[in-house]
């Protein structure tokens, strides 16, 4: 007693200790996801900036690589001055990425004594002719005429000397002007103001003023949209199995209309919150705009609403290629990026990402739980089964240590000479023949529940009439219900149908139904035999039944386990194996039945032997369900 305590207490401890240490896991894991989770929004918003920097500074280089080749110094003699212009732009637009981003070139000449020209170059012939302005360049045309008094007032200064101590106005020498490209993002075109080269008439009075050139670059939208657009978005906001953002850039009069989007439905009125809103040219204000530091262009500018009107603008710059917004509207809000999370936000693919992580986390937990729960288990049924299998071994041992008893008190009487006539021989003879029987019938029983575990027995299926089944059973067991001096009460019904199993495998499994109901039937002396046809389920039922203890509740779901015997029936001293109904139901499940029980204590058990009519074998599929080592012959 004090053994099993000790046991029990001790598994009671290890199952407490490890539910502890699961908890203790649980919640590390919890608090682990939530470090994860911030340290993934701080990357995941870390990345969503570089990429949309990255993005912003390509566009600015892929205009950059057009307007570059277009801002050199005009040559000095007026006359080589449109043809530079065309070799320049021919240049201009092999140094674009996509050729067909640019659409057409205008040089517009104008002075601000009212003189104004504008040319188109010819993309057959490649020279500069005069055009009209298109319709689309209206506003464009008139927010440039507004710069015209600040250039000229410029151009029309006279060089400095040598020893001019404005370090400025040095920028001035020469024939060239160097300033910030104009990028009219709702045309969309570039410009820029470049000094026309001196004629003649200029060269002889310096303070007339300049004329000046203003290149317009008109880019072709739909190439500018379906390509570079499309590229860069792809190329920054994308992973191994397509975006991972939804992206738009929007641009137009109000800064409503969807110039790209990576989503049919994005960008536009409804399409949610984004993570991320910031201009492409100017300032990079916006909801990631803020301390990002400077852009490409020097620091210092001036931005006075997208017009150049600062000294900056006037004096110009002579290294780097500026690109700066031209609004040409109160309403023209430029072009912005618009970038939102698939998973509808920034925050939302974080949480995500922890419910994930938190699944995965507590789903091993989980597996942990129910493995040791295995373990827990399969060690208590090892434990259990290993004393079922010593109360086994006690078991038969009793079993055979009566028939030997027997045997061996006969043959020491009959070798002494006890026996000295024939009747006592041949009483003594039918003693040992009994015996012997018995243990014969023993070692059969466990070889044949042996060879059933292992699927090793060698069934021959065929026809069988339920009463050929029912005489073999009662045959063998005839001895034993004549000792035992049980009343059998049999009730077949006439016209049954056949069955196909093993007449020896059903015959033993009747035996030991029948000698069961011998065994626990109790004071009452009576066996019942019943058996009728099912024909809604195709089988057959053969019920023994018995008046004795019965079975408790507690007993009724082990009884068909191998070397189980209830210890009420171990506490009475009856004896037994606990092998005699786990056999039977081997035999059942073979032979394509099932063995059932129903038991009520104080009033009886019955056990009931399911088998497939012979007829509805294939048509219910019971023939697959038959073991491979079963032949019907």
């Amino acid at each position: 007693m004090k053994s099993f305590l000790k046991v029990r207490f001790s598994w009671s401890a290890v199952v407490a200790g490890l539910a502890v240490i699961l908890i203790v896991l649980a919640v590390l894991e919890y608090r682990w996801s939530r470090d994860v989770s911030e340290a993934a929004s701080v990357r995941m918003h870390a990345s969503l900036q570089a990429s949309i920097m990255a993005f912003r500074q390509d566009l600015y280089r892929e205009l950059a690589g057009i307007c570059l080749p277009l801002q050199l110094i005009p040559p000095a003699d007026a006359r080589d001055r449109w043809p530079q212009y065309a070799r320049q732009v021919q240049t201009a637009q092999h140094a674009a990425a996509v050729p067909q981003m640019v659409a057409n070139v205008f040089v517009w000449s104008t002075r601000a004594d009212g003189f104004s020209q504008l040319r188109r170059m010819d993309s057959g012939s490649g020279r500069f002719e005069a055009a009209e302005w298109p319709a689309s360049f209206q506003q464009l045309h008139e927010t440039l005429r507004s710069f015209l008094p600040d250039s000229a007032a410029v151009a029309s200064r006279p060089a400095p000397s040598d020893t001019s101590p404005n370090p400025r106005l040095e920028r001035l020498r020469g024939p060239g002007l160097r300033a910030p490209w104009a990028f009219a993002e709702s045309v969309p075109a570039l410009a820029y103001a470049a000094v026309a080269p001196d004629d003649a008439n200029h060269a002889q009075s310096p303070t007339v003023e300049r004329t000046i050139d203003w290149v317009i670059i008109e880019l072709n939208a739909g190439v500018f949209q379906q390509h570079v657009l499309s590229e860069l978005a792809e190329r920054h906001f994308s992973g191994p199995s397509g975006f991972v953002y939804r992206v738009a850039v929007l641009g137009g009069q109000g800064g409503g209309s969807v110039l790209y989007s990576s989503d049919s439905d994005f960008g536009k009125p409804g399409s949610g919150a984004a993570d991320a809103v910031i201009n492409l040219f100017g300032p990079p204000s916006g909801s990631m705009g803020q301390g990002l530091g400077p852009f490409l262009a020097p620091p210092g500018r001036p931005q006075d609403g997208g017009r150049f009107r600062g000294p900056e603008f006037r004096a110009g710059f002579s290294g780097l290629v500026r690109i700066e917004p031209l609004r040409l509207s109160p309403d023209d809000r430029g072009w912005q990026l618009v970038v939102q999370h698939r998973e509808g936000s920034l925050e939302a693919a974080v949480a995500a990402l922890r419910r994930r992580n938190l699944v995965i986390g507590f789903g091993v937990l989980l597996v942990m739980a129910a493995t040791m729960g295995i373990l827990i288990v399969t060690t208590h049924r090892a434990q259990r089964l290993a004393k079922l299998q010593m109360d086994f071994v006690t078991g038969v041992s009793h079993e055979l240590r009566t028939p030997l008893a027997v045997i061996s008190s006969a043959a020491d009487n009959i070798a002494d000479g006890v026996v000295d006539n024939k009747e006592q021989l041949m009483r003594y003879g039918k003693a040992i023949k009994s015996q012997t029987r018995q243990l014969i019938q023993l070692v059969e029983q466990i070889l044949l529940f042996a060879a059933t575990r292992e699927n090793r027995y060698q069934y021959q299926l065929r026809v069988l009439e339920v009463q050929e089944i029912l005489d073999a059973a009662f045959g063998a067991t005839a001895g034993l219900i004549h000792a035992a001096g049980i009343e059998i009460e049999q009730q077949v019904e006439p016209g049954m149908p056949q069955t196909v199993g093993d007449l020896a495998a059903l015959s033993q499994c009747l035996q030991n139904l029948i000698t069961n109901a011998v065994k626990y039937g109790g004071a009452n002396r009576w066996l019942g035999v019943r058996a009728l046809a099912v024909a809604a389920d195709h089988e057959i039922q053969i019920a023994i039944e018995d008046r004795g203890a019965g079975i408790s509740a507690a007993d009724l779901p082990h009884i068909f386990e191998p070397f189980y015997r209830s210890p009420s029936v171990t506490a009475a001293q009856i004896r037994g194996t606990g092998l005699g109904l786990p056999l039977a139901r081997s035999i059942a499940e073979a032979m394509g039945g099932r063995l059932t029980v129903t038991s009520e204590p104080g009033k009886g058990s019955s056990f009931v032997l399911h088998l497939p009519i012979a007829g509805a074998l294939k048509r219910t599929g019971v023939e697959e369900t038959l073991p491979t080592e079963a032949k019907i012959v």
